[in-house]
């Protein structure tokens, strides 16, 4: 099947036979993700079960993780706070790779965050959290430094691809065109006096509109742009500058 990889047909064949597994070829064979099949994906060297309460971890968000590693002292103690964080495997690679730092995951589905607690026991991590809670019910980041989204950024009008139709709604798509999440955020970043770093993963169109707003809520702060792989804008990094 053109479709599949070897080596994912070698794990549905581990797990499926004869009947099972002709049926969740054909699924599959049919714009069913083959990562919901398997049930997990491999994200920054961790092991993620996903399942269609969550959004599939994107191996562009993988250099979201690394700029972030990049750019902090992996051995200085931080208090990181993932918003939207889904299957957990952004926080959860932040936990292992900042280990003397504290990480909480927040996300407005509380299957959701089944999924992310049972992703935090099996990759076996104990300085991370996830809260079930509403961003828009956020008045303050509290003792946060750093600020970490890979929010939906989808505009309702934008074409996607027919894959997306199994994985949760609100986890892709946004109002104001895509940019409600960061702007909410930098909102409560703006009367939090906490917040060193924000890092976010953004849409391609969207840097600029970004950009505009944190001169506007954060004139103190300074706005990097990421390119990725494509050399499109995808991560950027609001830091302040003092």
């Amino acid at each position: 099947m053109s479709n599949i990889s070897s080596s994912d047909l070698y794990e549905l064949k581990k797990m499926y036979q004869g009947e099972n597994l002709d049926i969740i070829l054909n699924k599959v064979k049919n714009g069913y993700p083959v990562q919901y099949a398997i049930g997990n994906v491999n994200f920054y060297g961790n092991k993620i079960y996903v399942n269609e309460d969550v959004l599939i971890p994107r191996f562009e968000t993988e250099f979201l993780v690394d700029y972030i590693k990049n750019v902090l002292d992996v051995d200085s103690k931080y208090n990181i706070l993932d918003i939207g964080s889904g299957s957990g495997c952004i926080s959860v690679s932040l936990a292992k790779i900042f280990n003397n730092s504290f990480v909480k995951g927040m996300d407005i589905s509380e299957r959701t965050i089944n999924v992310a607690n049972r992703n935090k026991l099996e990759n076996n991590v104990d300085n991370v959290q996830f809260v079930h809670k509403d961003i828009f019910g956020v008045q303050s980041f509290e003792n946060f430094d750093i600020i970490v989204s890979n929010p939906p950024y989808v505009s309702y009008d934008e074409n996607v691809g027919k894959e997306t139709e199994y994985e949760p709604q609100n986890a892709i798509f946004a109002d104001d065109n895509g940019l409600i999440f960061y702007k909410k955020i930098i909102d409560i970043s703006s009367v939090s006096d906490n917040v060193k770093h924000i890092f976010f993963e953004i849409g391609m169109n969207q840097a600029d509109d970004i950009k505009k707003y944190v001169l506007s809520k954060l004139p103190e702060y300074t706005c990097d742009i990421k390119k990725d792989l494509a050399q499109k804008d995808r991560y950027m990094h609001i830091y302040l500058n003092k």
